[in-house]
């Protein structure tokens, strides 16, 4: 067995430590890009919690700017719409026209941050009067967002809904 010169074994700590403490940071550093302050992701929840309070109230002006316009893509159930124009004027609005006492509530928001790129998933409550019957659906979501400036904005949902059952929670 070698038994290393003082200087050297002291060298060899010192390096051991310093190995330590870069990988300790390295790590701490990855942590802090990949999970955003508490203050972006709850802008995130919000702007969520923003586009279905929107959409609620049939205020299209309002989505104008929630949605990234033509960026946008959103695929509900197996249909699919691909700017907002399209989604606006070939789905959302002849839909809102519809309904009568209309809910689409959000719940379960679980956000995620990393730079200006954010994605959502959450389930959701929509309840409406439609001319021939009641619709009463409980369904899951993702979505994924863009920081625009100093806010943030959806480029993508992706929700898939199935009528209420007993079991499930009530309308937020």
């Amino acid at each position: 067995m070698t038994i290393l010169p003082r200087g050297t074994r002291l060298v060899v700590l010192l390096s051991a430590m310093l190995v330590g403490a870069v990988a300790q940071a390295q790590s701490q550093a990855h942590d802090a890009h990949h999970s955003a302050p508490n203050a972006e992701v709850a802008a995130v929840v919000q702007a969520m919690r923003a586009l279905f309070a929107a959409a609620e109230r049939g205020d299209l002006t309002a989505l104008d700017s929630l949605y990234a316009g033509d960026s946008l893509l959103v695929i509900e159930g197996a249909g699919m719409n691909r700017g907002w124009a399209d989604y606006r004027d070939n789905h959302l609005a002849p839909e809102l026209k519809e309904f009568r006492n209309f809910r689409y509530r959000p719940f379960e928001i679980e956000a995620r941050v990393s730079g200006t790129l954010a994605w959502a998933t959450y389930r959701y409550a929509l309840a409406a009067d439609v001319p021939d019957r009641k619709v009463d659906v409980v369904g899951r979501g993702t979505a994924i967002l863009e920081r625009r400036g100093d806010r943030w904005v959806v480029r993508l949902t992706q929700t898939a809904g199935r009528a209420r059952r007993p079991s499930d929670p009530p309308m937020p």
